[in-house]
């Protein structure tokens, strides 16, 4: 049973999924994860239908990523009657305002946007996850030590005027 589902509203995305290591970092920390692909506009009953079957089955977190309409991270989020936390990944700016301008009470999360967003997606899910679960923290903890790009930080030199 998968404790983090991807949702894709359309195929196109999977390989801006793939690219980005959303399923192998998962899995390097130790969550199990889905991919799957449905289309909030195009079928939304079936969404719903998929949506209370991931949740009953004990799926933990929902990463929504926004393609071109970028409505289903927001279709998560009230489908999953707000009790599981949805992460939303709009892949370019159009998707920013669907993500991160959401009604009270309906809450989704945003990592980032593209493909830098997906990979922040699958770390926050595994954080979220972490919290209750020492194994999953030990793991991450150890990914992040060993993946993390830490910038340098110099003291440039005053400029003059």
């Amino acid at each position: 049973m998968p404790q983090v589902h991807v949702v894709l509203g359309s195929a196109s995305d999977l390989e801006a999924v793939e690219a980005a290591g959303v399923v192998a970092t998962l899995t390097a920390v130790g969550v199990t994860s889905v991919v799957s692909v449905c289309s909030a506009h195009r079928n939304i009953e079936e969404l719903g239908r998929f949506v209370g079957g991931a949740v009953a089955e004990g799926g933990r977190v929902f990463i929504g990523v926004a393609g071109l309409a970028a409505a289903l991270p927001g279709a998560l989020a009230g489908l999953t009657n707000m009790t599981v936390p949805v992460l939303g990944v709009p892949m370019d700016e159009h998707g920013i305002d669907s993500c991160v301008y959401m009604p009270p009470g309906v809450p989704v999360l945003t990592a980032g946007v593209g493909k830098v967003g997906l990979k922040n997606a699958a770390l926050a899910a595994a954080q979220i996850l972490a919290v209750a679960d020492p194994a999953i923290a030990a793991k991450l903890r150890t990914h992040l030590a060993r993946t993390a790009k830490v910038p340098q930080f110099d003291v440039l030199a005053p400029t003059k005027a």
